[in-house]
């Protein structure tokens, strides 16, 4: 079981670092449902570049700190997880749930369809990866 989720974790983590260096290459295709969501505009009708030059590296910078979440993600996975340390299991409770859970609501909340989907799809993953091994972490141990 704990091999198993520890492929599952690292799909997560492959996925959610993809998202992540989407949001630091390409930040207006990551923005532009965001702000339609909020806005009922497109982004395209921003006629500031200054304006819309800021968002963009608003996002980058949201990216840089979720490429970070994922490092640290490997570390916990690989320094604790497969070794069957707690504090490395609610270690990724905490912060995978924070991350995975806080972007879910609020892309739900403002009706961002597209981030909400890509927010579901990580949790999911997430979930399935840390449900698994629960008896591993936290069953009986035998003396």
């Amino acid at each position: 079981m704990l091999k198993g989720a520890v492929i599952i974790l690292i799909v997560m983590l492959v996925y959610a670092g993809v998202y992540s260096l989407a949001s630091i290459i390409a930040p207006k295709a990551m923005v532009r449902s965001t702000f339609t969501a909020i806005t009922g505009k497109a982004l395209d009708s921003i006629q500031d570049a200054d304006y819309l030059k800021a968002l963009s590296e608003r996002q980058r910078n949201v990216g840089l700190y979720a490429l970070t979440t994922v490092i640290a993600g490997f570390f916990f996975l690989f320094v604790g997880f497969q070794k069957s340390q707690k504090w490395a299991w609610y270690g990724f409770l905490v912060v995978g749930g924070i991350a995975w859970l806080w972007g879910l609501i609020y892309s739900l909340v403002i009706g961002d369809g597209l981030n909400s989907l890509l927010m579901a799809i990580g949790i999911v993953i997430f979930l399935v990866g840390l449900l698994i091994p629960i008896k591993v972490f936290f069953g009986k141990k035998e003396a």
